[in-house]
């Protein structure tokens, strides 16, 4: 089945649950980003209805509504006003969400692809920068500490500065090292950054200087030997 054929089933099976709540939908695909809105219907008899139904349902303002969108590759949604509505319908909606989102998102990128639309010198690309860069929401790093260090690398902290200790954290989350990452997420000069990456290197956290590569983190069981022959030094 095509991506427009599953794009209309989902649409007809959500059409058909916002009519058995008496509830509208608007799938909004010409901005960015994509989004859903549900609300109730408006009609005085539907309204009637609704009112009907608020005291084994919950009341619905008739202003309400629920609007999904993708942020930052994660599904939210927001509720306005008062928006009562089961957790299994809630779920139906947003499963369909996702599955109208994925299918235009296939169809959008196959249609401007084989019209032309995009060449190679206008096609998009994920930048290193953006890619490095964590939402404002995202929890701290110190909060993941327990996973991206191990005992090795803890008795190595005992006595180190929290500079240090911050820089390791970056680099084993991101699984790379190199002094343009830590000064984007440190906020520290180029020379501070590179000392930290060669402190990382005498403490066996990251490899030997790679020319423009970033360094690579080392696995924690790899010796030190087996990087010997290796020379130079990240300026």
């Amino acid at each position: 089945m095509s991506e427009v054929a599953k794009y209309e089933a989902y649409k007809k099976k959500l059409q058909g649950i916002c009519d058995e709540n008496n509830l509208v939908y608007r799938f909004r695909h010409d901005t960015y980003p994509i989004t859903l809105t549900i609300r109730p219907v408006s009609g005085v008899e539907e309204q009637l209805s609704l009112l009907e139904a608020a005291e084994d349902n919950g009341y619905t303002s008739p202003d309400a509504s629920i609007v999904f969108a993708y942020k930052d590759g994660v599904l939210i949604y927001k509720i306005s006003e008062t928006f009562t509505i089961g957790d299994a319908l809630f779920a139906k909606i947003k499963n369909l969400f996702n599955k109208l989102h994925y299918c235009w998102l296939q169809y959008f990128f196959r249609d401007i692809i084989e019209r032309g639309v995009l060449t190679p010198g206008t096609m998009p690309e994920i930048d290193e920068d953006d890619a490095d860069d964590l939402p404002e929401d995202a929890e701290p790093l110190e909060a993941y500490e327990d996973d991206l260090l191990d005992d090795d690398d803890d008795n190595l902290l005992d006595d180190a500065d929290q500079e240090l200790r911050q820089a390791i954290l970056i680099v084993r989350a991101e699984n790379k090292a190199s002094t343009a990452l830590l000064q984007r997420r440190m906020n520290i000069s180029a020379s501070r950054a590179s000392r930290l990456i060669d402190e990382m290197e005498d403490l066996g956290i990251v490899g030997p200087f790679n020319g423009a590569q970033p360094r690579e983190v080392l696995p924690c069981d790899v010796p030190d030997d087996s990087y010997e022959g290796s020379v130079g030094k990240e300026g």
